[in-house]
């Protein structure tokens, strides 16, 4: 008896393979019970990604093992920097890895191996040395991939219509390991000189919360992805031993690429990837100079501001445009900046944090969200992994800038920071005015409508038909693109906070 032709699932089409009735398997359910979607796995996988959080916060005082080492900004500029390749360079690799053996199974190979970047650190001994360069790559590569397998792993157990929710609630744990991350490091290298044992100790802690993290990943079960990675096998399979269908070729990442990218986007990305990153590198050898070397009441009242104002504002902020929201973030983080300058004193992080923490909280999902949105649905991973590229990629080139910068005041006998914080700010102003000027340029002017007494009879009873035996073709519709994205009150793609250090 001959089958009938299905029609192409999203999976099927996504991998030019057979349909899945014709594989033999059934997709998984498209949604979970609404009921079990906060279930204790759900939070075992929540708290192991605020453990992880808190060690990379807590590794935001990488900049005191550079200096402790003999390095200055400068060196901490190339360090961190460089850094930043293995995950330029891996992402796209790790999303498609992610795809073929399964979110969990990336996600514990990933949390071991930053273990392993942690415990590297306790041989190095020079800041010339290729090793820091190497175990620096490696804790990059590895704490992004714990994020998106993590966010991979939950957004699939969430119903479609409270997907973003679900990713918004998850990615708060960023937030939180932040909150918690920063006092730990204030009390770590309160009163205390730089030694090896202390250096040793900060690495030995941030190894140990990424430890204590497996446990609670092993327990979230896989669930629906280990039966999309069993329907990946059939398929493959079922085209292997001569099925109907052949096996499409997929198209080239760099032609999908070429066709939907938004330029000015990417360069405005560019430009607040690197400004978001700057506190998490460098001010904590700021703050070495002040007479209490404390980061919290930067990064807490930063953390809680990006909370709240992602849980109580952004619905309003949606109906402006995310074109608009981009601006004024470019605007909150000019202002962050300017307000770094007369700081002398750890309360005096406090207004810093608090502007810092609105342009966040507005400007990383509206990014996200607008360059996911220019991409088709079918691309939508493709889109949202060159986004957050897009952002790591701030940070790979403004992280030596800033600090060449550094090294230039000092040596034309400018106070350094002040000159950094001034540069910086001005960069971003300019970034954001040209950002706006192309973003007036492009927006569609409204059409004039025609009065409905103005309109002549002809008008009106025109109609174009198309014949019954006319054919028209019609392109799938996962080609055209999506609507742009919105932004919902808890539902942001989750961003690392303090990922970087």
């Amino acid at each position: 008896m001959g089958s009938q032709a299905q029609p192409p699932s999203e999976e099927g089409d996504e991998l030019g393979q057979s349909s899945p009735s014709e594989a033999g398997c059934t997709l998984p359910p498209n949604s979970a019970p609404a009921d079990r979607v906060y279930d204790v796995s759900f939070w075992c996988a929540y708290a192991s990604n605020t453990l992880v959080s808190i060690a990379a916060t807590l590794l935001c005082r990488y900049a005191d093992f550079v200096s402790f080492l003999g390095g200055d900004e400068f060196h901490l500029g190339w360090i961190v920097g460089v850094g930043m390749v293995g995950s330029l360079v891996a992402r796209f690799a790790v999303g498609r890895g992610i795809d073929r053996y399964g979110a969990k199974t990336v996600w514990v190979i990933s949390t071991a191996g930053v273990i392993a970047a942690c415990l590297v650190h306790l041989w190095i001994t020079d800041y010339r040395s290729p090793w820091i360069y190497a175990a620096r790559v490696t804790y990059v590569l590895m704490l992004a991939t714990v994020y998106s397998a993590s966010l991979t792993l939950m957004s699939a157990r969430a119903p479609r219509g409270r997907l973003a929710e679900v990713i918004g609630i998850f990615g708060s744990a960023g937030f939180a390991g932040v909150i918690l991350g920063a006092p730990l490091a204030d009390w770590l290298f309160s009163g205390a000189a730089p030694t090896r044992q202390l250096m040793d100790e900060m690495f030995l802690i941030a190894a140990g919360l990424s430890a204590l993290s497996l446990p609670l990943t092993w327990f979230v079960p896989a669930k629906n992805e280990s039966r999309i990675v069993a329907l990946r096998a059939a398929a493959s399979r079922f085209s292997a031993g001569g099925g109907r269908r052949r096996k499409a070729r997929a198209e080239p990442i760099s032609t999908t690429l070429r066709r939907y990218s938004p330029g000015p986007l990417i360069a405005i990305g560019i430009v607040a990837g690197a400004a978001l990153n700057i506190p998490q590198t460098f001010l904590p050898r700021y703050v070495a100079g002040f007479e209490q070397n404390v980061i919290s009441s930067f990064f807490v009242v930063y953390a809680l501001t990006a909370i709240v104002v992602r849980t109580l504002v952004l619905r309003t902020l949606q109906r402006l445009g995310l074109e608009r929201i981009i601006i004024g973030g470019m605007g909150l983080l000019t202002l962050a900046f300017l307000l770094f300058l007369p700081v002398r004193e750890p309360i005096g992080l406090l207004l810093p944090g608090f502007v810092f923490g609105l342009g966040h909280a507005v400007l990383f999902p509206a990014i996200v969200g607008l360059g996911s949105g220019a991409f088709p649905k079918r691309h939508r991973g493709l889109a949202t992994t060159l986004m957050l590229a897009v952002l790591d990629a701030g940070l790979f080139l403004g992280a030596p800038i800033v600090g060449v910068l550094l090294r230039a005041a000092e040596t034309w006998g400018l106070p350094r920071y002040p000159t950094m914080f001034f540069s910086v700010a001005v960069v971003l102003l300019v970034a954001d005015g040209l950002y706006a000027r192309f973003y007036r340029r492009r927006k569609p002017r409204p059409r004039a409508r025609l009065p409905v007494a103005a309109a002549s009879p002809a008008e009106t009873r025109t109609r174009t038909l198309v014949a019954p035996s006319t054919s028209v073709e019609i392109g799938p519709p996962s080609e055209q693109p999506s609507q742009p994205a919105t932004l919902s009150t808890k539902a942001q793609p989750a961003e690392t906070v303090a990922a970087v250090g």
